[in-house]
């Protein structure tokens, strides 16, 4: 099961050495993730208000989310703290309670 996930990066400088920044919607398969952890640069640029996004509510957090498919891990900055990350990837799969 792939999970909707929103992706947020920096484009390569532009016009007069500003920086650019993206969001996009992927898909990720849960299984493939290795860890999940805070993005305290993403983060700190979002309070100081140096990313684009004004929709987004004040309280946003960022997650750096790594993955690993065939040997080769990927590294993506996504909206969302690590628990909203964990409870939307990993809600659908059934835990199985030892008794």
């Amino acid at each position: 099961m792939l999970v909707k996930l929103i992706e947020v990066s920096k484009r390569a400088a532009t016009y007069a050495g500003k920086t650019n920044y993206t969001m996009n919607e992927i898909y990720v398969n849960p299984e493939n993730i290795v860890n999940i952890r805070e993005d305290g640069h993403f983060n700190v640029l979002f309070q100081e208000g140096k990313l684009p996004w004004e929709e987004l509510s004040k309280h946003t957090t960022f997650s750096t989310i790594t993955m690993n498919s065939g040997g080769i891990s990927n590294t993506l900055t996504v909206a969302g703290s690590p628990g909203q990350i964990q409870e939307k990837c990993f809600k659908a799969q059934k835990q199985l309670l030892q008794g």
